[in-house]
């Protein structure tokens, strides 16, 4: 059954976590209802939705056994090239290399990584507060056409990827994938 007092503690709960400060009262809802909605529906959906941009991937309490999906980021990149390699560095922090994808096909470099919640493996252990939340992305970059593919080489150390290639002209495509150190 839904709860409104329950539901505006939750609500002020994830304000408090986010911001750190009390939230602020105000004579006029930030987002009215609107007039056609089904008010208990709509909060309900609402609060799912900002949980699940809030806690990607967490279980979400309304729901037994439900998962709500990964929010999904852009990691920022440095692209630098010489006459003779190419180097991609990609800020990564918090994943693990067992948990990033690189492949190459047909001239285009495509990166996939998860980042996981710390201490999830622990079934005892769950978030009371956390900024760091669980997350995917999928990156594609074109990649030049002089690339040595075997000698593609890839490290992620401190939470940035580099990824490097030597540079031939008379280098031949080909689809690989890419291991990292």
């Amino acid at each position: 059954m839904f709860n409104v007092d329950e539901q505006t503690d939750r609500l002020e709960r994830l304000y408090r976590q986010l911001t750190g400060a009390e939230p602020r009262k105000g004579e006029r809802p930030i987002a009215p209802i609107p007039p056609e909605a089904n008010p208990q529906h709509f909060v309900q959906e609402n609060l799912a939705r900002l949980e699940s941009v809030l806690h990607g991937g967490l279980r979400n309490e309304g729901t037994v056994g439900s998962v709500v999906p990964e929010p999904t980021f852009a990691p920022r990149i440095l692209v630098q090239e010489t006459d003779t390699e190419w180097r991609c560095y990609v800020e990564l922090p918090g994943v693990r290399p067992e948990d990033l994808t690189l492949q190459v096909a047909d001239a285009v470099m495509k990166l996939s990584a998860r980042r996981r919640l710390w201490g999830s493996e622990e079934p005892a252990v769950r978030p009371v507060y956390s900024e760091l939340i669980p997350c995917r992305f999928e990156r594609l970059l074109p990649v030049p056409p002089t690339l040595k593919h075997d000698s593609a080489e890839a490290r992620l150390e401190h939470g940035l990827l580099l990824v490097r290639f030597l540079k031939d002209p008379h280098a031949v495509r080909m689809d690989l994938k890419i291991e990292v150190a």
